[in-house]
């Protein structure tokens, strides 16, 4: 790929430079072409002082030429000032000898074929101008010292006639190599835009205008030798796979577009670059690390507003990572795996942003070698379905499970988490796939077994209009009916596209579902979301114990449920302590770690086990 770009940059050098190429050639023969002449006059004529000037001044103006189109150094200013002084000489010196009686026999042919070298130097509205005057001082020589050039009698040669046939055959010829001249600058021009077209087409994306990646990364490799202070931004997209499904490619491309010219325009952007599919990444200029984090937040704030196309209105969300340069890494390919690394992790727990940090951050699973272990796991059944049980408030009954996935013996340094996984899946276009996979896994024992299932479901699934449908086809293929089901969203799902959220949530209700809203309480958001999401249940977060006022927050929070006629499950039980509290108050379900594990459920003849 470089070697190509060097091609074509050095193609349209060629083109450019042309002129300067074709002057010092010409000045090349020109330099010979002078010293055959002098040679000649000397055969034909005695040395003198006005020759030997006039041979150096013409070596030298043609020298200077050569030397400024060879260096290209004032090339344009020494061109036309060495043209015009070479051409002015020229007739001067043939009147001045003609005057004296001095004119050559070689002057003439000279004055005739000389100036038609102009024609690859010049450009034609010079060689238009010039071929007036080649004409008039044409037909001023002709008339009046032909005769005496050529050692003929005034009376022996029609002068008038003759000078009259020379002075429009010159013109004519000037004329007719203006039109070259003026062709071939036409041609050039042409060259040169498709050369530059190909160049830029070669550095930047065809559908944003961004640059591509080799682009980015030479632009990386000069802010780096530069020592700038600079941080490296990666963006991936978070439903636009289900997006570009759902509306077609042409409203994908729209929405990519879009976004592209909204990272251009964005504060503190330097270089911005679409890597391929939905992926972007940008250069931001770092005068120290709190600029650059509201910068980030700018940046998403803008990527992930909605955006109108075709007469509708549809958004996307946008997992967000950044690191800094000299900071965060010693080399440039340290500094692109961080910030990828930063990305990753702000997918994996389910969008938004993430900096670049090394306590967090585990290099194992930001390459692209994981995505397809994933995919080869998932396909291949080692993707495994957890169920976490759901409790009555006297933590004795289980009355439903929660759907979960794990990834043992995975082959990595260490297994991924779910909210890691999970985030590859959505990048693949898989959480459906995975859903799926896993409801398949633990269908055996959910008909064999009493109570509901929740099942999580992401931002992506829920944009999709066609998840309801798809949801209810797959668990009549398993024979399960939809009113076992229960919908977990949080407050970060749920206000996403709320608008569209709340349709699909409603259709999914209509054909029997249950919908919770989890982690209530995690967010500052979450009242306004009980008016405006059909919910039967919510969930409470473990956060609302570790209060100050630990009793009254948690206690007020489950009256406000109950009151608003919700059911209310308090999530994270992990003792025996929180237990003994929470069951004496107004809940009406328990889970939690002290009450019961996620079990990865696996299916052995005759009989159906949860292994923990």
């Amino acid at each position: 790929m470089r070697d190509d770009v060097f091609t074509r940059n050095n193609s349209v050098r060629t083109v450019s430079d042309r002129r300067q190429r074709i002057a010092f050639s010409v000045c090349l023969a020109g330099l010979f072409i002078n010293t055959v002449l002098f040679a000649l006059y000397l055969l034909n004529d005695t040395p003198n002082l006005l020759l030997v000037a006039n041979f150096a001044f013409y070596t030298g103006v043609i020298a200077a030429i050569a030397w400024s189109s060879y260096r290209n150094r004032y090339f344009t200013l020494v061109l036309g000032g060495g043209v015009a002084a070479i051409y002015i000489h020229m007739w001067a010196t043939a009147f001045f000898d003609a005057f004296m009686g001095q004119a050559s026999t070689l002057t003439f042919p000279t004055l005739l074929f000389a100036p038609l070298f102009l024609v690859l130097v010049m450009g034609h509205r010079l060689l238009l101008m010039n071929a007036a005057i080649q004409g008039a001082a044409v037909y001023l020589y002709a008339k009046y010292f032909a005769a005496e050039v050529f050692g003929l009698g005034a009376e022996a040669v029609a002068t008038n006639t003759f000078a009259i046939q020379l002075s429009v055959l010159s013109t004519m010829s000037m004329l007719v190599l203006a039109g070259v001249a003026f062709s071939r600058r036409r041609t050039d021009e042409r060259l040169l835009s498709l050369l530059r077209h190909s160049e830029r087409m070669a550095a930047h994306d065809p559908l944003t205008g961004l640059k591509n990646r080799r682009a980015f990364l030479d632009d990386i490799d000069k802010f780096w030798s530069a020592e700038s202070r600079f941080a490296v931004l990666f963006i991936d997209l978070d439903r636009f796979k289900p997006l570009n499904d759902e509306f077609g490619h042409a409203v994908g491309d729209q929405v990519l577009y879009e976004i592209g010219k909204r990272l251009t325009k964005a504060k503190g952007v330097i270089s911005a670059a679409r890597f391929g599919g939905d992926e972007f990444a940008a250069v931001l200029d770092a005068p120290h690390a709190a600029a650059v984090e509201l910068i980030v937040e700018d940046i998403f704030q803008s990527v992930t507003a909605r955006i109108e196309v075709e007469s509708a209105m549809v958004s996307v969300g946008a997992s967000l990572g950044f690191a800094f340069a000299f900071e965060d890494a010693s080399s440039v390919s340290e500094l692109l795996h961080a910030a990828d690394i930063a990305m990753m992790r702000s997918k994996a727990n389910g969008g938004g942003i993430a900096k670049f940090d090394t306590t967090k951050d585990d290099s194992s699973l930001a390459s692209s070698a994981i995505q397809e272990l994933f995919r080869s796991a998932l396909s291949s059944g080692r993707i495994k379905a957890a169920l976490q049980p759901v409790f009555d408030p006297t933590g004795q009954n289980i009355i439903g499970q929660e759907l979960l996935s794990r990834w043992p013996e995975s082959g990595l340094k260490r297994d991924p988490s779910p909210l890691e996984f999970i985030g590859i899946a959505e990048k693949l276009g898989l959480l459906n796939e995975l859903l799926w996979t896993t409801l398949a896994q633990v269908a055996p024992y959910l008909r064999s077994h009493p109570g509901f299932l929740a099942i999580n479901v992401s931002p992506s699934q829920l944009s999709a209009r066609s998840f309801a449908t798809e949801l209810q086809s797959k668990l009549a293929d398993l024979s399960l009916s939809m009113d076992r089901i229960e919908i977990e969203i949080t407050e970060h799902v749920a206000f996403r596209n709320l608008d569209e959220n709340r349709k699909v949530l409603e259709e999914l209700r209509d054909m029997g579902c249950r919908i919770v809203l989890d982690d209530f309480g995690a967010g500052y958001s979450s009242l306004s979301l009980l008016d405006q999401l059909p919910l039967d249940k919510v969930k409470l977060d473990k956060s609302l114990q570790s209060s100050r006022h630990t009793e009254g927050v948690l206690d007020a929070t489950m009256r406000l449920v109950r009151d608003l006629g919700f059911e209310c499950c308090v999530e994270g039980i992990e003792s025996e302590e929180i237990f003994d509290r929470v069951s004496q108050s107004a809940c009406h379900q328990l889970q939690g770690f002290w009450l019961g594990r996620p079990e990865i459920v696996q299916l052995e003849e005759p009989y159906l086990k949860l292994v923990s």
